[in-house]
């Protein structure tokens, strides 16, 4: 049998969460199990804290939180942040500046809320997202009247910027654009999305980040995921969990493989060790 972690980090969307963003049973009841042994439950994910659903930032086994991609390490209880690590705002102005014009969403992750232009929040129905994607970015978002410079210029940390788009194609030169400003590590999080956060920020750093603060050997970490985002987290961790429905770039770093999202994997993985 498999040793008992000391402490789990989890992915969200394609993970822990079913395709239709629903939590299975089992999911729950691992953390319920979780809870009951001490072990705490770390949500991690490229969406804002707010972000996470309330069932999960609310039980009994999760008091930290991994948002923005690692770009932010919150206590939910405390309601403050341990960790939050801003692009630099001259970066995030120069890359708008090159993009502006292109068919996609520019959202700004900023002291913990996300911000969207009103014309490319409204337009996001034309960008070819899943239905139950597409409802999840509308209900964390908030649409503005104000320009991205207006939004970056009242912003105190600049946690992330997401990128949406139809024609995937623009991925390509979107990581041209972000390598010729500097200032960024990027990672994908969808199939046709390009996050940005500043250099060196991924859940990876955020895991280690967080075991050191807490005083707990990241070899006792385990950590599930699906996206290639999640890659560095599965990296870090003293145990690696992919989904079934893992993107090639995880299932390679992974030590194990569950269950798919759709069929409670990581509930059923927590519940066969614990």
């Amino acid at each position: 049998m498999a040793e008992v972690p000391r402490i789990v980090f989890c992915d969200m969307d394609g993970t822990l969460l079913a395709s239709d963003k629903s939590i299975p049973n089992e999911n729950l009841r691992a953390l319920d199990l979780l809870a009951k042994r001490g072990i705490p439950f770390v949500p991690c994910t490229g969406r804002p804290v707010v972000g996470v659903p309330e069932v999960v930032r609310a039980h009994e086994a999760v008091r930290y939180v991994v948002g923005a991609n690692g770009g932010v390490v919150r206590d939910v209880r405390a309601g403050a942040n341990l960790m939050a690590t801003g692009i630099e705002k001259d970066a995030v102005l120069a890359l708008y500046e090159r993009v502006r014009e292109w068919p996609m969403t520019f959202d700004v992750f900023a002291d913990g809320v996300v911000y969207s232009e009103r014309a490319r929040y409204d337009s996001m129905g034309s960008l070819n997202i899943d239905p139950a994607t597409l409802a999840t970015l509308r209900r964390v978002r908030t649409p503005v009247d104000l320009t991205v410079p207006q939004i970056v210029a009242r912003a105190t940390c600049v946690e992330k910027l997401t990128c949406f788009f139809g024609d995937l194609g623009i991925r390509e030169r979107l990581e041209q654009a972000a390598r010729e400003v500097g200032c960024f590590s990027f990672a994908r999080g969808d199939r046709n999305d390009l996050e940005l956060m500043a250099p060196g920020v991924s859940k990876g750093t955020a895991l280690v980040w967080l075991c050191e603060h807490l005083g707990i050997p990241v070899s006792s970490a385990v950590a599930f995921g699906d996206e290639d985002n999640d890659a560095s987290m599965l990296q870090a961790a003293g145990r690696g969990v992919a989904m079934a429905n893992a993107t090639e770039a995880v299932r390679v770093v992974a030590d194990h493989v569950a269950e798919c999202n759709d069929d409670a994997g990581v509930g059923r993985y927590l519940l066969s060790i614990l």
